[in-house]
Formats: structure tokens, C-alpha cells, sequence
């Protein structure tokens, strides 16, 4: 190793804790307010509330359990803010985020409405399929009952995260996110090849077993981001590939419900692209990826009512079978 070498790794080391810090969190004004609010509110250990900071804590924030950190970061990163628009800088970000107001100490109530609001939709859904179809007599069904709990535990973790962003949260809330992702992909799988189980089970196999590496690497905490965002979408292009050209030939050939998967395909598509922007967020709450989460809660409605029709036609087709075998 050259001299010249050793000075690269060097210096991308004495600058590896810089790497996610963002322009609000770097400058003098925040770092200062954070030593000052810490010295004044904040026990010896730095960890908790002294106990006259804590009676203006609200309620919200204390059964949250925001720490005396977390408030010397909320309250600087507004006074930063604000230090910024008055000197006609744009709004910065913090550790790579942008800054939200909190509500009742969520810390992204957009976000956390939104999410909300997915899994309202999803459960509203699943109560009808599980009032129009049973169990033992149509095909498929109990599978439409794992993915629907799959769905429910994501935007619930969704949901959990944006009102407390913790390690633990962004990791259940990146692995739901994903495992609904694959559930989108593995639903195409098991829709397009059901009659045929051990290709079914062939094609399905290294993808679930993937999943699983993947969990485990996001548990490390040592997360590439794009990576991440690179395998959620593979996996989402992937399956939504799939369900657009098998639902364009089952429409087609007669089968008219299958408009809304393809609805549905184009449309959640069309709401991802929110994520390619980045603003500051609107009143302080709706940022992109708010806006996002918002866009995709009535999009179920077209998915489930997909699902109804199919059922009801498998359904159909399995009583017309069991009647062809008897004349035979």
C-alpha cells in the first residue's frame, strides 16, 4: 500500500460519521443549541429529561418516550429552521431527513396517517372476502388470507415507524415493507401456476429463501439504502410484469374483472413515482413520501375487488368440474 492509498482510506474514515449528515445537523447554530438545550434540561447521564423539563413535556411525547436527546434535537432543528428562512436560505435537512412537526409525539403524522389509512382499507377489504367466501369451498382463498395478514402487519409497522423513528421501527418497517413487496410478486406466482404446485413451489423457492438473507442483513444495521430501494424494486417490477400480461390476456379472453388488476398495476406504478421527487414538506407534514402512502390507500379497493371476481369465477369453474366429473 502506497502513501497516497493510506491517505484515501484515511480520510474516509475520519469522515465515515459524516456520511449521513445533512446541511441543518452540520451547522454551528444547531450544534450549539443541541450542547446549551442538553446542559440545561438533561440529567447528568444526558439521557433523560431533568424534572423541571419534564412538566412541559406533552403527554403524547412522554408515552412515546422521547428522551431528553430526542427534544434538544426537535427543538434545535426548528430554531435551525428558522435561523435558515431568515436569512432567505432554503429549508435544510437533519441527518438526512427532512424536519416535521410533531403532533401528539408523532413524529410524522402525514406519514403516519397515511399509513393508517392503507391498513384501515386493507382490513376493510378482508372483512368482505372473508364474508363472501369460505375456506373449504373455494380455491385459493385461505392464500388470499396469509396475504392479507402479510399487508396488514406492513402498514401497521409502517404506521409504528412514522410515529417513532427508533433502529428496531425502520427495521420492521423496511422488512414489511419489503415482504409485501414479495407477497405482490408471489401472489402473480401462485395466481398464474396454481393448478401446477411443484413449479409453483420451484419458481418461489429462491426468492423466499432470499427474503430471509435479506432480513438478516437488514437486521446487521448496517444498511445500504439503495441497495434496499434496488431489490424492492426488482421484486415490485417483477411482479407487477406478471400480473399486467396475465390480466391483459384474461381480459381478453372474456374475462372483463380483470381491468382492475391491470388498473390497479398501472396506477400503483404511476403513484410510485412520487418517491422520485424530494421537497420540503407542505405545512411541515406532507412531504413525498406522505403524499405517496396517501396516494396508494384507495388502490386496495381495486386489488380486493379483483381478488372477489376471481374467487367467484374459481369458484364457478371448480362447481362446473365437479359436475363434468359425475356425467362422466
Amino acid at each position: 500500500m502506497d502513501l497516497s492509498e493510506f491517505l484515501l482510506i484515511f480520510v474516509c474514515i475520519q469522515n465515515f460519521g459524516l456520511i449521513d449528515a445533512s446541511d441543518g445537523d452540520r451547522s454551528p447554530f444547531y450544534q450549539k443549541c443541541l450542547k446549551s438545550c442538553t446542559s440545561a434540561n438533561c440529567t447528568k447521564d444526558g439521557l433523560s429529561l431533568s424534572e423541571k423539563a419534564l412538566k412541559h413535556q406533552d403527554v403524547g411525547s412522554r408515552l412515546l418516550r422521547w428522551g431528553c436527546k430526542d427534544e434538544c434535537q426537535y427543538h434545535c432543528m426548528w430554531r435551525t429552521v428558522l435561523g435558515f428562512q431568515e436569512r432567505g436560505y432554503e429549508i435544510p435537512k437533519f441527518h438526512g431527513k427532512w424536519p416535521f412537526v410533531r403532533l401528539f409525539g408523532v413524529q410524522e403524522p402525514a406519514s403516519a396517517f397515511a399509513s393508517l389509512l392503507n391498513l384501515a382499507v386493507h382490513v376493510h377489504m378482508y372483512r368482505e372476502i372473508t364474508s363472501q367466501f369460505s375456506v373449504k369451498t373455494t380455491p385459493l382463498v385461505l392464500f388470499w388470507h396469509g396475504f392479507v395478514v402479510v399487508c396488514v402487519h406492513a402498514w401497521t409497522w409502517s404506521t409504528i415507524f412514522h410515529t417513532r423513528d427508533t433502529p428496531f421501527t425502520e427495521f420492521m418497517d423496511y422488512a414489511c415493507a419489503l415482504s409485501m413487496v414479495m407477497a405482490l410478486f408471489v401472489a402473480a406466482v401462485v395466481r398464474v401456476f396454481h393448478r401446477r404446485k411443484k413449479l409453483t413451489l420451484g419458481i418461489l423457492l429462491l426468492p423466499l429463501l432470499y427474503y430471509i438473507e435479506h432480513v438478516r442483513y437488514l437486521y446487521s444495521g448496517r444498511i445500504d439504502y439503495e441497495y434496499n430501494m434496488q431489490v424492492n424494486v426488482f421484486f415490485g417490477v417483477a411482479g407487477s410484469l406478471i400480473w399486467l400480461v396475465w390480466s391483459i390476456i384474461q381480459y381478453l379472453g372474456g374475462r372483463w374483472y380483470a381491468w382492475r388488476m391491470v388498473a390497479f398495476t398501472l396506477l400503483s406504478g404511476a403513484a410510485l413515482a412520487l418517491e422520485l421527487f424530494d421537497f420540503p414538506p407542505k405545512y411541515h407534514a406532507w412531504d413525498a413520501h406522505a403524499l405517496w402512502h396517501l396516494s396508494t390507500a384507495p388502490l386496495p379497493v381495486l386489488f380486493y375487488r379483483f381478488v372477489i371476481e376471481d374467487l367467484r369465477f374459481l369458484q364457478s369453474s371448480q362447481f362446473v368440474e365437479k359436475d363434468n366429473l359425475k356425467l362422466t
